[in-house]
């Protein structure tokens, strides 16, 4: 039995109604059946989904974001919402129930295999999702696809999938978010308040800045630094704080960077909710080290 079938597709090869009834086939779409023990989630929803789709359509905007692994507002990333789908025109946009159906001239070098499932590829994603993300977000979603660790694609490759996008949907949001763009970004919250540093009359902070501790003779990154001032500033995610050993580490590390004069400022994600507050806070540590204002 395939992982997601559609009830037509499977009555054609046999299977009653009464085994289409089997409580423990999951439905995630109306016409459509996974096989028993399938967790449901994203993945089982579009494997599902795909059964009912047509040739040359693929999984679009937040949902393949989302295939991609590229953070997302929360908002956005709920199991309730539904799927974007994208047909390529003249190819009529898909109409079913918990599915968002879009229509655009789409090339087949734009659309990739995701575990199997097609799903525009990140150039194509990161240009649709403009229409649905801020630039701040859509920034944070950039520098994803590019950081380094990991790089998905190159600014390049996204400068000409910009200046070969066909929709107007989003296009002002797409040239801001370019000229912000780094890879050098680790995490959407560091995305996010470089984002608001660099947009703001203060200081641009250098991202991911290697410092040598002589005192500890150790090397330290810091998320975004301004050397100048010796102030830095470090995000804490939830890892930070359920790792013990990396927990003991972000400690030492901050103490030895203390020790040789810098001024260490931590944040974490409930700080990009109040993002005035921590420039405010940016703002007096950089006043105290000597900053007089301007860039």
């Amino acid at each position: 039995m395939p992982q997601a079938f559609a009830v037509a597709d499977a009555v054609q090869h046999g299977m009653t109604k009464r085994q289409l009834r089997n409580p423990s086939l999951g439905r995630p779409f109306f016409g459509t059946r996974t096989a028993p023990g399938i967790e449901e989630g994203l993945f089982s929803r579009c494997l599902s989904l795909a059964t009912r789709m047509s040739r040359g359509q693929a999984f679009s905007h937040v949902t393949a974001a989302r295939l991609h692994g590229v953070p997302l507002p929360p908002r956005l990333e709920r199991e309730a919402n539904p799927l974007h789908v994208m047909s390529p025109a003249p190819v009529r946009a898909l109409r079913y129930q918990g599915a968002i159906g879009h229509q655009a001239r789409v090339t087949p070098a734009e659309i990739t295999l995701v575990s199997g499932l097609p799903v525009t590829a990140v150039e194509r994603t990161w240009c649709d999702l403009a229409a649905i993300l801020s630039v701040p977000d859509l920034v944070a979603a950039g520098d994803y696809l590019l950081c380094w660790e990991n790089p998905k694609t190159t600014t390049e490759r996204l400068r000409d999938a910009v200046a070969h996008y066909p929709s107007q949907r989003g296009r002002s949001a797409l040239r801001p978010a370019l000229e912000v763009l780094s890879p050098r970004s680790r995490s959407r919250p560091e995305s996010l308040l470089r984002v608001a540093l660099v947009t703001s009359p203060l200081p641009d902070p250098a991202p991911n800045f290697e410092v040598h501790l002589a005192l500890s003779r150790r090397y330290l990154e810091i998320d975004l630094a301004y050397p100048k001032y010796k102030v830095g500033l470090e995000y804490q995610g939830d890892h930070h704080r359920q790792d013990r050993g990396q927990w003991r580490r972000d400690i030492r590390r901050g103490n030895d960077a203390v020790d040789e004069g810098w001024s260490m400022l931590y944040f974490t994600g409930d700080d990009t909710d109040q993002l005035g507050d921590l420039l405010a806070r940016v703002e007096r540590r950089l006043r105290s080290r000597g900053w007089a204002g301007g860039r």
